[in-house]
């Protein structure tokens, strides 16, 4: 009598153990590439509408020809041009700086040669459904955040950014 027993509860705790050892798979679906292929889960404060934009040629789409008007998380704004041959114009706190963009292992990747001593930056897009493009940055320490976000967005050099020329302003 006790076999019958047990063997209808080590059936449904095979199950158990075996949901619970597919759920960490099943969760990468919410999780994003960090470095060197670490995966990192989405941030809490990334719109929960929001979805990543990971795929090269989508990433692309969405930033060619695009100027991106955003806001840092601190509080800061800033704006953006994407030319299509991956240069880029980005300005700050009345400066603007000449630089390049790129993409990278999913990650949009932005770097300028007098701004953060050219240091390449890369980040996660997010799209919600209403055209707000989130921003998410990995730490080193692995933890993803977001970054920064738009405000709004125009297609071409809406906000007449030189394009080219070094910037006369020295960077943080």
């Amino acid at each position: 009598m006790t076999t019958a027993f047990h063997r209808p509860l080590r059936l449904a705790l095979a199950f158990w153990f075996g949901a619970l050892g597919l759920a960490p798979a099943l969760s990468l679906a919410d999780s994003i590439e960090g470095p060197e292929g670490a995966t990192t889960e989405a941030p809490a404060d990334v719109a929960p509408d929001a979805v990543a934009i990971m795929d090269q040629l989508e990433i692309k789409k969405t930033l060619d020809d695009l100027t991106i008007y955003g806001r840092y998380v601190d509080g800061e704004n800033w704006i953006e041009y994407h030319l299509p041959d991956g240069r880029t114009a980005y300005w700050e706190k009345g400066c603007t700086y000449p630089g390049k963009w790129w993409i990278e292992h999913g990650q949009v990747c932005y770097a300028y040669p007098n701004y953060h001593d050219n240091a390449a930056n890369c980040f996660v897009l997010y799209r919600r459904p209403s055209g707000e493009i989130q921003f998410v940055a990995i730490a080193d320490a692995g933890f993803a955040y977001l970054a920064s976000f738009s405000l709004k967005t125009a297609t071409g050099n809406d906000a007449a950014l030189p394009i080219g020329s070094l910037s006369p302003c020295v960077g943080a």
